[in-house]
């Protein structure tokens, strides 16, 4: 008994470990990130900047393709069959390189005779071909099945640091997109062939390509990848429609709007990914208590989210004019009406972990190409008319509809949806939400 509890604390150390350096690094990610953001945007100024984000927004509508969703099974098969690890990474790795190929090829097909902008096809190849080494990725799933997070932290905190710097330089010096473009796609093919040199230097087995573990991966993923099609569409699509049907300056200052209001979304994921432990021990002993648990749980995030949206409201004159300049003053508006998106954000996250709790993924489809169908036909609506505010009006009804609204078209989930309608109407039960009885 004494050695099976030396075990689990060890296996406890090993995961808060793991979970304080991907904690780290996304704290690192984001905050550079954002500071970076500001800087980029002021040197460009709203037209530039909105090309730029155009850019990153349609090459990220292709990440899942150029996946496979292989990424999120992928450590269920080394576990499965530790023996062949070596064959699993080759044979995802060479699917994942033909299929970055071919859809590669296939945009610029597209682009070059259907789009009429030129100043596009350049940049979108670059970060296209850039792209293809994330299939590179698949060695650094390995570090994470061993629970070497500490490695994969490392060096990508220090890829992002040595080429934030970079950026800064290029953009102050240049002030334009193409060069900022370059770099981002030589920061992608060195952080992805990274991967690879860490991983031959600390596992020298080589693999094979065969065809049955593709086939076989594949046949769990394929739903995967219209999930993340779905989640990417609803996500990014605004931009893309936004550019098409207005103009790139009005792109530039919806994105820096989008750009503060997402930027607290790491807050819950945090909070989450630190509780999920215990929701799913509480899950196994005890399911009153469970969904006291889940009520608490959703009543705080709902709070938190409400409390940073009034203050964000409140203040974002003062933001966008003290960190953006009298340029991109229009954001205040968009930023006000974007922020309460973070209300069904946070509450989505809790929704996510409890979606696997009870081994009902499926949902997620369901959810994401339901948030992705609406996000465009309100954008379709509302853009023409209304511009950047119309597609922050969109997103938030989208992530209304995704992360709300579609739980109560199924009876599993029906008890999720009166939960967060009674944090979403906690003044009413303001007394129980503080108190501070213990679950």
């Amino acid at each position: 008994m004494a050695k099976v509890t030396v075990e689990n604390l060890s296996a406890k150390r090993i995961i808060v470990k793991n979970t304080l350096w991907l904690l780290s690094e996304k704290a690192v990610l984001i905050g550079g990130g954002l500071l970076l953001s500001i800087f980029i945007a002021r040197f460009l100024g709203p037209e530039s900047f909105g090309s730029y984000s155009y850019l990153l927004s349609f090459v990220s509508l292709l990440t899942p393709l150029f996946a496979l969703g292989m990424s999120n099974v992928l450590m269920r098969e080394f576990a499965k069959t530790p023996n062949k690890i070596a064959n699993i990474i080759t044979s995802c790795l060479t699917s994942r390189l033909l299929a970055g190929l071919v859809f590669t090829l296939l945009t610029s097909i597209a682009f070059y005779f259907f789009d009429d902008a030129d100043w596009r096809i350049q940049p979108l190849i670059i970060l296209l071909v850039a792209n293809i080494s994330n299939a590179f990725e698949v060695y650094g799933l390995w570090f994470q099945y061993k629970s070497d997070n500490r490695t994969l932290v490392l060096w990508r905190i220090s890829c992002f640091i040595l080429f934030t710097l970079l950026k800064g330089v290029v953009i102050w010096h240049y002030q334009a997109v193409l060069p900022l473009i370059w770099v981002i796609a030589i920061e992608l093919v060195v952080k992805n062939f990274g991967y690879k040199c860490l991983y031959h230097k600390t596992f020298q087995s080589k693999g094979k390509f065969e065809a049955v573990i593709f086939y076989d991966i594949f046949s769990q993923t394929k739903f995967l990848i219209v999930s993340s099609l779905a989640s990417i569409i609803y996500l990014k699509i605004d931009i893309i429609m936004l550019e098409s049907m207005r103009s790139a300056q009005e792109v530039g200052v919806y994105a820096v709007a989008a750009k503060l209001s997402e930027v607290w979304y790491v807050l819950p994921q945090v909070v989450i990914t630190a509780l999920f432990p215990k929701l799913l021990e509480i899950a196994q002993s005890n399911k009153q208590r469970y969904y006291k648990f889940l009520q608490r749980g959703f009543d705080l995030l709902f709070i938190a989210a409400l409390t940073i949206s009034v203050l964000i409201y409140a203040v974002a004159p003062w933001i966008i004019e003290l960190f953006y300049g009298e340029s991109y003053r229009e954001a205040i508006p968009i930023l006000r009406v974007h922020i309460f998106a973070s209300l069904f954000i946070y509450m989505r996250v809790l929704l996510s972990q409890w979606l696997i709790s009870e081994r009902f993924a499926e949902f997620s489809l369901v959810s994401q190409v339901s948030g992705a169908v609406v996000n465009v036909l309100l954008n379709l609506f509302l853009i023409p008319q209304y511009g950047a505010m119309g597609a922050a009006v969109a997103s938030l009804v989208a992530y209304a509809v995704t992360s709300y609204f579609c739980l109560f078209f199924y009876s599993r989930t029906r008890v999720i949806a009166r939960m967060m309608s009674k944090s979403i109407f906690f003044a009413f039960r303001l007394r129980q939400v503080v108190s501070k009885q213990k679950l």
